[in-house]
């Protein structure tokens, strides 16, 4: 990793961002330059909802017929990982039909690359409920393999997504691209602008490869009830 502004070494650290370019020095200064996203290269399937199931059930019967906190998040766990589930399928449908109207109806266009934006927060945010239900039900640990990329997937929705125009601890302001949904890529580009210079930075992170990574994550964790 060159050189770099210490706000954005620790940008870097704190999410998922693939790529920077410096528009100062005209360059990428992190990640490859030429990388390609994850929607043209596997744009992959979600699992199955139906197969998990029998885990589910599974998971019920041990945790008996009582009420307690316990049993309350792992209904929320249920219920935040399949919103998560179909934001994304939503964001999937979306993007395709922002795409397949390209040269078609301009206003639809706009329209589903809108409706993309919304599950692409959606995707995040209940991405994010998750990852916290995990730790808080101890079935994600700081030991766990999976420990640094769940904390980098918080980090990318609470420094580039939730908090962008006021990322604690960053003195930067931070826009994602969101009209850029409607390319063929699932790099988002988001500009980074600096209290003295705007669109200082270029940054990009693969939100089809943050989904199924955590899904994976989650399912498997799921399969082990």
């Amino acid at each position: 990793m060159e050189k770099m502004d210490a706000d954005i070494k620790k940008l870097i650290d704190l999410t998922t961002i693939v790529k920077v370019d410096d528009n100062m020095l005209r360059k990428t200064i992190f990640g490859d330059e030429y990388i390609g996203s994850r929607f043209q290269n596997n744009p992959g399937q979600q699992v199955v909802l139906s197969d998990l199931i029998i885990n589910w059930e599974n998971k019920w019967l041990s945790l008996g017929s009582v009420w307690n906190k316990k049993r309350q998040n792992y209904r929320f766990l249920f219920d935040f990982f399949r919103r998560y589930y179909f934001s994304f399928e939503q964001l999937r449908i979306n993007k395709v039909s922002c795409i397949n109207e390209a040269f078609g109806d301009n206003a639809k266009m706009v329209h589903f690359n809108e409706l993309t934006g919304v599950s692409l927060y959606g995707m995040y945010y209940h991405g994010n409920k998750c990852i916290k239900l995990l730790e808080e039900l101890n079935l994600l640990s700081k030991n766990d393999h999976d420990w640094a990329f769940c904390k980098k997937f918080s980090g990318t929705r609470n420094k580039l997504i939730e908090h962008n125009y006021d990322p604690i601890g960053l003195k930067l302001q931070i826009e994602p691209l969101i009209l850029k949904l409607m390319d063929t890529s699932s790099l988002l580009e988001t500009l980074v602008h600096l209290p003295s210079k705007e669109r200082a930075y270029e940054v990009y992170f693969d939100y089809y490869e943050d989904y199924y990574r955590l899904e994976r994550i989650i399912v498997d964790i799921i399969k082990c009830f």
